[in-house]
């Protein structure tokens, strides 16, 4: 097995620790996506109109368009357009109802699961885009907030749903986004892996499931089992479409997606430059994606944006991505004590539960606003040169 150079100092703890997981995932960080790679490395071949017409094409289902579309392409979609066998759409109706009854708690849950990933060497991949940086750090979260909430609509993952549609893109995104980092040339994979490799699909995959759902459990969201499984199927399947490897994806069962998280973390190096400069980056863009421009009010919503995420990742981690120090002992309890008040005042008072869930879910729609939103792929590795995606 090749070990790469940044993870060699990790992998003898985290095989300590479990050594199959440890291994499988070193392994996957040498692999890629290679039907996705080959769609987009034959698309390089045409005119960038020519490629995006094709994969509207494919999105919208345009067999016609599609049929002039080079044949790597062709065989991406149509090994798409069955969905597996173990992908019940009705299993999901149980996680998309606890989403929009505590979308207020997914919401912090979401953006500090973005903070987790940016802590591994998926942020070496992004800071090499300059796409998170604070010209275009909010369009970036803008849409990972409209992809997450399009997979979280009754439906949406159907063949003809945006969560389908912006599932597949991002795939597709992340197969150019490697493809202009090799031909930069300043990137070695001996070091670092291949760029978004398979093993980074599989651990933010892992974080936008089980690390998520414990996240919202921490801030007082009460899911039963059920609710729990249907939440784990729904990212099971976005993932699939996104590009993540079965063997990474553990059946949609919550604890061994919560251990890949874990060896994964043990695995990756600790937090570099790339991942201090993204995660900054987050934090400057919350404020203009929630509409604020009041100084005070600016800097009252990063507090406590630092506040809940150092409570919620811990001070190792928050340290080493250089979050402000703040005290935050006390913080989740009174959210959750917060969050119980609210509980019982929605029982007593329905109409008062709706007024409260439509304003968190109007937050996270004035968050996902994206007037352009395409399927574009960037062409140049530079986002300041790149044409907008």
């Amino acid at each position: 097995m090749r070990i790469p150079s940044a993870y060699r100092p990790q992998y003898a703890r985290a095989a300590r620790l479990n050594p199959e997981l440890a291994e499988e995932y070193i392994r996957h960080t040498m692999l890629a996506d290679p039907p996705a790679d080959a769609a987009v490395a034959e698309l390089g071949s045409f005119k960038v109109s020519e490629a995006n017409r094709f994969i509207q094409a494919g999105m919208d289902r345009d067999h016609r368009t599609l049929g002039s579309a080079p044949p790597a392409l062709r065989d991406f979609f149509e090994a798409l357009e069955t969905a597996p066998p173990w992908w019940d759409p009705r299993a999901s109706w149980l996680g998309c109802k606890a989403f929009h009854e505590y979308s207020d708690l997914f919401i912090p849950a979401f953006f500090v699961t973005t903070v987790q990933n940016a802590a591994t060497l998926i942020a070496k991949s992004f800071h090499a885009t300059g796409r998170v940086n604070s010209l275009f750090g909010p369009r970036r979260i803008r849409q990972n907030t409209r992809h997450f909430i399009e997979i979280m609509l009754p439906g949406a993952l159907d063949r003809r749903g945006d969560g389908w549609k912006l599932s597949v893109r991002i795939r597709l995104v992340h197969a150019q986004v490697r493809q202009l980092i090799h031909g930069s040339g300043r990137w070695d994979e001996s070091v670092f892996g291949v760029p978004l490799s398979s093993a980074h699909m599989g651990v933010a995959s892992a974080n936008f499931s089980a690390t998520m759902l414990r996240q919202a459990a921490r801030l007082g969201a009460v899911m039963d089992r059920a609710t729990r499984d249907s939440f784990m199927q729904i990212w099971r399947y976005a993932s699939w479409l996104i590009g993540t490897p079965e063997s990474l994806l553990f059946e949609a069962d919550e604890e061994k997606t919560h251990e890949l998280y874990r060896i994964a973390r043990a695995c990756e190096p600790p937090p570099g430059e790339e991942s201090v400069v993204i995660a900054k980056a987050l934090f400057e863009a919350l404020p203009r994606i929630a509409g604020k421009s009041d100084p005070e009010e600016v800097k009252a919503m990063r507090d406590q944006a630092y506040r809940v995420a150092r409570a919620l990742i811990g001070d190792e981690m928050a340290d080493q991505l250089e979050l402000p120090k703040s005290r935050v002992r006390g913080v989740l309890a009174m959210m959750r004590s917060t969050r119980r008040l609210v509980r019982v005042q929605h029982q007593l008072i329905p109409s008062v539960a709706m007024a409260w869930r439509s304003s968190a879910f109007a937050f996270l729609l004035d968050a996902a606003l994206l007037d352009d939103l395409s399927y574009r792929l960037p062409d140049h590795l530079d986002a300041e040169k790149a044409t907008p995606w």
